[in-house]
């Protein structure tokens, strides 16, 4: 009996043991599956972020570029923000700064860039929310003056809109935004900038838009004094290049900015004007402490431009005119390259060596919201109108071509300082192959003259201590420059 009731309690205890086994193992109810479901509300590639009501595109670009007599993006070896890279090369020490050329000068560069771009939207109470980033990072044959290859992020945009309102980092509401060619053409505003701005839509396609602005990227300078230190030809090291000693001080107010735009079906029309302050600390040569005192002026800046669309050409076809005049600023011309840079000076020089000594020619301009007009510091503001059109036309819905003209005349008052009026010519051409869709295989040429009212020479001009001396200044130059790119838009 004994080993019959042994028998007994090891069955049950299996049994028992074994039926905790199997309630272990019973199915748990699962929470449902969310799946990605597409959002065709504002078009192709969003899509829902899971467990919420937002929608998401994803994208970017992967681009390769090489440039002949120019830089990232395209823009000619003849503005200052382009000397950071292919004036003074890697190759000997001492090499001449800008806008001096010789040949430890780089003769083309490369780059390869990766950008990558999140645009979120939600539908609230206050129509659509919207958030937009776009960066990415770059490689350069040369990431510098004297420097080698090496990489750096890239950033283009940040901004929230939502019931009309604007607010982070994106185009200035001053520019058309248009753009057909690869490089940024220096003869019309193309700025970035961050800024705080309200929309307003009356109607029928028109709508009227104000817009505060940081003046970061819109602030040229305030040359009160020569262009630099050392500029004799055949006696003086040039090794640091040329340039004007910036009385510029503190900015203390944004750009105030306003456009009316008008888009319809067969293209766009926009007017739009600007207030831009002026800040110029007094010199030590009038008797101040620089940086101590400042005085300021306010300048300002109008802008048009009409875009038409051609589909009686070809389909996708297009042209458009843009046109702005400034007093007090500059960059409202363009003359930079670059929607992310300010030029303050125009030119270049070819050096050679003549026996023992130097000498070069080309053309230098310096580039200023604002310059002196006498020794007490006083200042008035430079102006200059600028106008440029663009056209593009598809040979085949694979071929495409575009071109480009403008002109930019710069002036300045009478003054004693080493500043002359100049004008500036641009002609750009490309063309693009694109394969397959969103893969684009293309050239771009562009030709680029300056074009002074004095020869190159040395003038008088202020030093920073109120003494006199030679300002290498003036000149006519052009360049040829250009490059090739393959990129693919996903």
């Amino acid at each position: 009996m004994r080993g019959v009731r042994y028998v007994l309690c090891v069955g049950v205890g299996g049994v028992v043991i074994s039926g905790g086994a199997h309630g272990a193992d019973l199915p748990v109810k699962a929470s449902p599956a969310e799946y990605v479901k597409v959002c065709a509300t504002y078009g192709a590639g969003y899509f829902y972020i899971p467990g919420t009501d937002t929608c998401l595109k994803i994208g970017g670009l992967a681009r390769v570029d090489a440039y002949v007599n120019a830089v990232g993006t395209f823009i000619p070896t003849i503005v200052s923000p382009s000397a950071a890279t292919a004036f003074n090369g890697p190759g000997t020490a001492g090499g001449f700064g800008y806008p001096f050329r010789d040949d430890d000068d780089p003769q083309y560069l490369t780059r390869a860039r990766a950008v990558t771009e999140f645009d979120a939207r939600t539908q609230t109470e206050y129509g659509t929310l919207r958030s937009y980033v776009r960066f990415g990072a770059e490689w350069n044959s040369q990431a510098g003056a004297g420097v080698g290859a090496g990489s750096a992020l890239y950033f283009e945009r940040a901004f929230i809109q939502f019931s009309g309102f604007t607010f982070g980092y994106t185009q200035s509401f001053f520019d058309p935004g248009l753009d057909y060619m690869m490089t940024v053409p220096f003869t019309g505003s193309y700025n970035w900038t961050t800024l705080a701005a309200y929309t307003a839509q009356v109607g029928g396609g028109l709508s009227a838009t104000v817009s505060i602005e940081d003046a970061a990227n819109r602030t040229t300078g305030v040359q009160l004094t020569g262009s630099t230190v050392q500029p004799i030809f055949n006696i003086n090291t040039v090794a640091t290049g040329l340039s004007y000693t910036n009385f510029q001080a503190g900015q203390q107010l944004p750009d105030f900015v306003a456009n009316i735009r008008l888009d319809q079906a067969w293209g766009t029309a926009q007017i739009s004007g600007a207030l831009h302050q002026v800040v110029a600390t007094s010199p030590f040569y009038a008797g101040f402490v620089p940086g101590v005192n400042s005085s300021d002026m306010w300048g300002w800046a109008i802008g048009a431009h009409v875009e038409v669309k051609l589909p009686m050409l070809a389909p996708g076809d297009s042209a458009f005119i843009q046109a702005s005049y400034e007093q007090g600023g500059a960059n409202f011309l363009g003359l930079s390259g670059a929607g992310q840079a300010r030029s303050v000076a125009v030119g270049a020089i070819d050096l050679q060596q003549v026996g023992g000594g130097l000498s070069g020619t080309g053309a230098f301009y310096n580039i200023a919201d604002a310059v002196a007009t006498n020794l007490l510091g006083d200042y008035s503001l430079t102006s200059g109108w600028a106008v440029q059109g663009q056209f593009r036309h598809y040979w085949v819905p694979t071929v495409r071509s575009a071109f480009a003209l403008g002109y930019v005349s710069y002036q300045v008052p009478q003054n004693i300082v080493a500043a002359f009026d100049f004008n500036l010519y641009q002609a750009v051409f490309n063309t693009i192959w694109s394969p397959v869709k969103n893969v684009d295989v293309g050239f771009e040429v562009l030709y680029t003259k300056v074009d002074g009212s004095v020869p190159l020479g040395n003038y008088s001009a202020v030093n920073a201590t109120g003494g006199f001396q030679g300002s290498l200044v003036g000149g006519s130059t052009d360049i040829w420059s250009g490059g090739v790119r393959v990129q693919r838009i996903f």
